[in-house]
């Protein structure tokens, strides 16, 4: 689960967080100030082109970077490459992620940052810059931040706490690759691998993207996938591989989603009804029921071309999720205030931007911070009828504020 995202000098940030840093996390529990932190569920609003969709896009951008490489992770899927990306070429762009993660050897949480800084090179190509993984370690109720990476220009020393509290010096031959992707492979390296499976797993959904893969028109590949890929175009794929598995559970998951979707109640032929008629919502419904659940779940606008009440069911389901998978999270933006009308202040995160300059104009808010939304909320206000009523779109330091 992530609990904090700093970005730098990337796409229209110029230095944006968030959630909470280690540094947060650390002066917290030490009786300093309180932070709000990204939580199971987080609902991202704002206008039009105030930064929503990017901050999602340098997420998915940091996932390319650690699994693929910088290089080419800079042009895939359309990047422009990096030098197009970062608005100034002459400092690095750097990104931050603190993260709770589950130990599985005693079953207790386990508090990681990881840090990756990437400059652009005299060729105009990404270079990895630097890079840090600092962990939270307890010793008499103190907690302490541990660095068991630090790498620069492809040199430094690694820790494995496992093994032996020493520094052992490393070097990455290849400039484009990270450490944590070497590292996080290797059985022997437990807080490497656990960090690498959470990032690695990471899911962008754009089931409600209009680019979506000419599968349901022209047919797709025969045979089974275990996982649904992130346009749902391999769905029928998908329902094969559950009912080869198992065909009680299969019945179980099918009939339990057709039960929410009343225009599929009465669908017998379910992989060829959902190629003639994708249904998004069952899209989502079945994602949420992966016997193998992504620790977190990036999604742009859900709600897009659902009916109301199908807005209930899917706020209601991805709710659900994260109860039932207490280190996993779903990230999602929307414009709409049916679907955050059951969230908490401290659940939704608020982007503005003045668009006096073309990058680094954006701010990014918790509704939490704001004793105003937070008292309404408590009076028993939701949170949808806070936006709807403007609440959201004002700063907590603005004048002329009441109820």
């Amino acid at each position: 689960m992530i609990l904090g995202i700093e970005i730098r000098n990337f796409d229209v940030f110029d230095s944006d967080k968030a959630g909470i840093l280690i540094e947060d996390f650390i002066e917290k529990k030490d009786g300093g100030k309180s932070y709000n932190s990204l939580r199971g569920l987080n609902a991202f609003i704002g206008r039009n082109n105030t930064g929503k969709t990017s901050f999602m896009g340098c997420m998915a951008f940091l996932k390319d970077c650690i699994t693929q490489g910088c290089a080419v992770a800079s042009i895939s899927y359309g990047r422009p490459g990096f030098a197009n990306m970062t608005p100034d070429i002459s400092s690095p762009s750097t990104f931050r992620v603190f993260f709770k993660l589950e130990d599985k050897k005693n079953g207790c949480p386990k508090y990681i940052q990881y840090e990756l800084g990437i400059v652009t090179s005299r060729y105009m190509s990404p270079v990895i810059d630097e890079e840090k993984i600092i962990l939270v370690t307890e010793k008499d109720g103190e907690k302490t931040p541990v660095t068991i990476l630090d790498m620069k220009c492809g040199e430094g020393f690694i820790i494995n706490l496992d093994d032996s509290p020493d520094k052992s010096d490393i070097g990455v031959e290849d400039e484009h690759l990270t450490a944590l992707s070497l590292y996080g492979k290797l059985s022997g390296y437990r807080d490497f691998v656990t960090l690498y499976k959470e990032i690695s797993s990471w899911f962008f959904c754009s089931f409600s993207s209009e680019e979506q893969s000419s599968y349901y028109y022209d047919g797709g590949a025969p045979g089974g996938h275990k996982h649904l890929n992130s346009s749902g175009s391999n769905v029928g794929n998908v329902l094969e591989y559950i009912k080869m598995n198992d065909e009680k559970e299969y019945e179980r998951i099918v009939t339990e989603i057709k039960d929410k979707i009343p225009a599929m109640k009465h669908k017998k032929n379910l992989p060829q009804a959902l190629k003639e008629s994708p249904d998004k919502l069952f899209l989502y419904l079945l994602l949420l029921r992966d016997k193998s659940p992504r620790s977190t779940i990036f999604i742009e606008t859900p709600d897009k071309d659902l009916y109301h009440d199908m807005v209930d069911v899917l706020s209601d389901e991805m709710r659900d999720y994260t109860m039932k998978n207490h280190y996993c999270q779903i990230v999602f933006s929307t414009h709409n205030p049916y679907i955050i009308e059951t969230l908490s202040p401290k659940e939704i995160w608020i982007f503005e931007r003045s668009f006096e300059k073309d990058s680094g104009d954006v701010s990014i808010r918790c509704a939490g911070e704001d004793p105003l939304v937070m008292e309404m909320f408590h009076q028993g206000v939701g949170m949808g009828a806070i936006w709807y009523g403007g609440h959201l779109d004002t700063r907590p330091d603005d004048d002329n504020r009441g109820l």
